[in-house]
């Protein structure tokens, strides 16, 4: 026994490797764990942009280039009062709201802010002493120059026109696509975005007999489906062209199974359907409301 507990017996050794590196493996994947709760906290609900001056005009910022660095972005938190002493909102997981601009082609950060709730929001700025503290390496004389971003800036004013209620995928009418290189801007598009209305999959109809009338189908073709009250279909790579016509997309029968003929007879019927809704977002145009969706076929009233 006390030959098996010597340090210098090689099973003793084997057995604290192999304890060690349990040990290593499980705090990677509680680690690992926990930032996937994290990530889901952040974006499951949508999040306040920041602030950002261009050439004197005011654009809203959709992301947070201060989580570029997390070290960064854990000592500014670190300075804000406690959420208990605050309060907070699920759209600011942040808790803090910067304020930035185009300065000499550079993207600088200008300020920070953060809100203290109660009987009524009080907006705090921290000092100016505190941020260039805090972001002392990068303070370029009077300014403090973002070199530590690198990748593109979605700017956006106007109306909102396509919403989901995660982090910051929504559009408005009028977005700038800034490109960052270490804090310089080194490319800079602009879009004016808007909607060609249509039917979509988050339209309400009237009733089941106007879905049919949409999109019928030779149903007597199908004789497994006697019985069958409800069509579930799911769709896929939908894709639309500028006059909201539907030009490909694939179909899925997700009940009562699957179902490969009546799933194309189903894409064809969508594909003779006009008009869709189409979005022109940035330079290109987008399905939402019919890519990625599911619906029901009810085969009766």
């Amino acid at each position: 026994m006390n030959d098996m507990l010597s340090h210098n017996n090689p099973r003793f050794l084997f057995v604290i490797s192999v304890n060690n590196l349990y040990r290593s493996i499980m705090k990677t994947l509680i680690l690992s764990l926990a930032l996937s709760f994290i990530s889901l906290g952040l974006y499951a609900t949508g999040q306040d942009g920041e602030v950002i001056y261009v050439d004197g005009e005011q654009w809203e910022l959709l992301g947070k280039p201060v989580y570029a660095d997390s070290i960064l972005n854990r000592e500014l938190k670190a300075v804000l009062p406690s959420r208990e002493e605050r309060g907070f909102v699920t759209s600011n997981w942040s808790g803090y709201t910067a304020y930035w601009s185009i300065q000499q082609e550079r993207l600088c950060l200008d300020s920070v802010c953060y809100d203290v709730y109660g009987s009524e929001t009080k907006t705090v700025r921290l000092s100016s002493d505190l941020l260039r503290r805090i972001f002392k390496k990068y303070v370029d004389g009077k300014s403090i120059v973002a070199t530590w971003f690198t990748g593109d800036l979605r700017l956006a004013k106007g109306k909102k026109i396509y919403y989901v209620h995660s982090g910051y995928q929504r559009h408005y009418e009028s977005e700038r696509i800034v490109t960052i290189d270490h804090g310089k801007v080194c490319g800079l598009k602009d879009y004016q975005n808007y909607v060609v209305d249509g039917f979509a999959f988050d339209k309400k109809i009237k009733n089941n007999a106007e879905l049919r009338e949409m999109f019928p189908l030779h149903l007597e073709k199908y004789p497994e489906l006697a019985g069958i009250k409800r069509i579930v279909f799911s769709v896929r790579r939908a894709r639309v062209d500028d006059q909201g016509h539907l030009v490909e997309c694939e179909l899925k029968v997700l009940r009562p199974d699957d179902n490969p003929l009546l799933a194309d007879e189903m894409a064809q019927a969508m594909k003779s359907y006009y008009p869709w809704r189409v979005y022109y977002i940035n330079g290109e145009y987008h399905a939402y409301g019919i890519d990625k969706c599911s619906f029901s076929y009810m085969l009766d009233e």
